[in-house]
């Protein structure tokens, strides 16, 4: 009979590979995935790491935020203290909003880079932070935050400020910039390139001689 001549299946040679190539493959493209996984996790440190750490002082300058918000809300009066720098945290104190009988109330006070400061105090010094004594004293070891400088006519607080939201507290401790706490109840971190500033090699410079606008309306006194 003339024409093509089919084959059965299994006399067709099908094209394989040593089995050791297969593992070869394998072990490569294995290789491969979990070096591009581990580059990920490196790359993804520094991200996860700081929220972690800044979560807590978050939540600090929140709550006093919603105490002076509150305060403020209420028409107490004094709503906005003319106070400036620390004092101007302390103000929670001395209108008995945070509770100087109560250590863990007093702890937001401090960020949590700076506990063991918190915890070597003497929290008897909290009784004699007053509304009186505010008017004449400082007390800069007890409180970890800087304070917006609201004694100060240039940046005491006004409808129009409050209404578009400026800084009232600033955690100053973190490396990649400055935890602030806005009067419009925003809590945010200003890293040193929103700022246009080199990351400090020293203390971070507030007040009249700071170099941005917002971290000339704080205090660290």
């Amino acid at each position: 009979m003339g024409g093509n001549v089919c084959r059965p299946y299994s006399a067709l040679r099908v094209r394989t590979y040593p089995q050791s190539m297969r593992w070869f493959v394998r072990i490569f493209v294995g290789v491969i995935l979990v070096g591009l996984a581990a580059l990920f996790l490196i790359a993804l440190m520094p991200r996860v790491s700081k929220p972690h750490l800044r979560s807590p002082a978050r939540d600090n300058i929140r709550t006093m935020l919603v105490f002076m918000i509150g305060r403020r809300a209420e028409k107490v009066t004094g709503g906005w203290p003319a106070y400036s720098g620390k004092n101007f945290v302390l103000s929670l104190v001395a209108t008995n909003q945070l509770d100087r009988r109560n250590a863990q109330n007093l702890e937001v006070l401090f960020p949590p880079s700076m506990r063991e400061q918190f915890e070597a105090l003497d929290l008897d010094e909290y009784k004699q932070v007053t509304k009186a004594n505010l008017q004449t004293r400082r007390f800069p070891h007890l409180t970890g935050y800087a304070g917006r400088r609201n004694a100060d006519p240039e940046f005491a607080m006004n409808a129009e400020r409050e209404k578009r939201g400026v800084v009232l507290i600033a955690d100053l401790t973190h490396p990649d910039g400055i935890l602030v706490g806005m009067s419009n109840g925003a809590v945010y971190l200003m890293e040193w390139e929103d700022l246009d500033l080199p990351p400090p090699s020293g203390p971070v410079v507030v007040g009249p001689k700071a170099q941005h606008p917002m971290l000339r309306a704080l205090s660290n006194e």
